[in-house]
């Protein structure tokens, strides 16, 4: 059975938490909740079409990037900006969540290596003068702000979303819960970086892996621990 066709058996379901989520389902769309920073079911129909409607999105990118394509720049960055796009509606204006997200927008001189991959686009604000290293992966249920003139290393994972912590879960029958992401200006995210649910990474840092990071600090080690200061010219604290 497809992903799809299970995510429609989720919801008609009736058993303990799946059956409230379901229940306010008919109130609130998923994407509703989702965006409101409540649990939600992340196998429901309207985010999985605007999942592979994304996913198809990164592929063109990432495909135009073959030298063998033989694809211009202009075009490169016209599939790249297409991949942020805010589409009303996946399917039917009746079905749809009520709720638009915020638009997405793709600053000036932004230069990103392929493959990037994430999942919904919208969701995602990239400032002016940032590059974006091969290998990137946003999971962007909720907000990510990359703000100007950061540096994203390559094989860098941004995550908004988790399951709830608990000893209870119900695996893809489950809800996830998310959370913004923020990167100030003049960061450099290191490579292989993870940066999870609800961080925000201060101004000028410099940063190896997860925790909320002061600004004009260098944090290094997983975990992650701020290890110095300096000074927005270069100078120690």
């Amino acid at each position: 059975m497809s992903m799809l066709g299970h995510a429609t058996i989720l919801l008609g379901k009736s058993p303990d938490k799946t059956s409230r989520l379901a229940h306010r389902s008919r109130q609130l769309s998923q994407k509703d909740e989702v965006l409101a920073g409540r649990p939600y079911l992340p196998f429901d129909r309207e985010l999985v079409l605007e999942r592979e409607r994304c996913g198809k999105a990164c592929w063109r990118f990432n495909s135009s990037t073959n030298p063998s394509n033989c694809v211009s720049l202009e075009e490169r960055a016209r599939l790249f900006r297409d991949i942020f796009e805010t589409h009303e509606h996946v399917f039917s204006s009746t079905e749809a969540s009520s709720v638009l997200p915020w638009r997405s927008r793709v600053g000036d001189n932004v230069v990103v290596k392929s493959p990037f991959t994430c999942d919904y686009g919208y969701n995602i604000t990239i400032g002016q003068d940032v590059q974006i290293g091969t290998g990137c992966i946003i999971l962007d249920a909720c907000e990510v702000k990359i703000s100007d003139r950061c540096n994203i290393g390559p094989n860098v994972s941004i995550y908004t979303t988790s399951p709830p912590v608990g000893f209870e879960r119900l695996g893809s029958k489950g809800p996830s819960i998310g959370a913004k992401v923020t990167i100030d200006p003049d960061c450099w995210i290191g490579g292989g970086v993870t940066i999870l649910p609800s961080r925000r990474i201060g101004q000028g840092s410099t940063v190896g892996a997860g925790l909320d990071v002061p600004p004009y600090t260098v944090a290094c080690g997983n975990p992650a621990r701020v290890i110095k200061g300096v000074y927005p010219h270069g100078s120690r604290l």
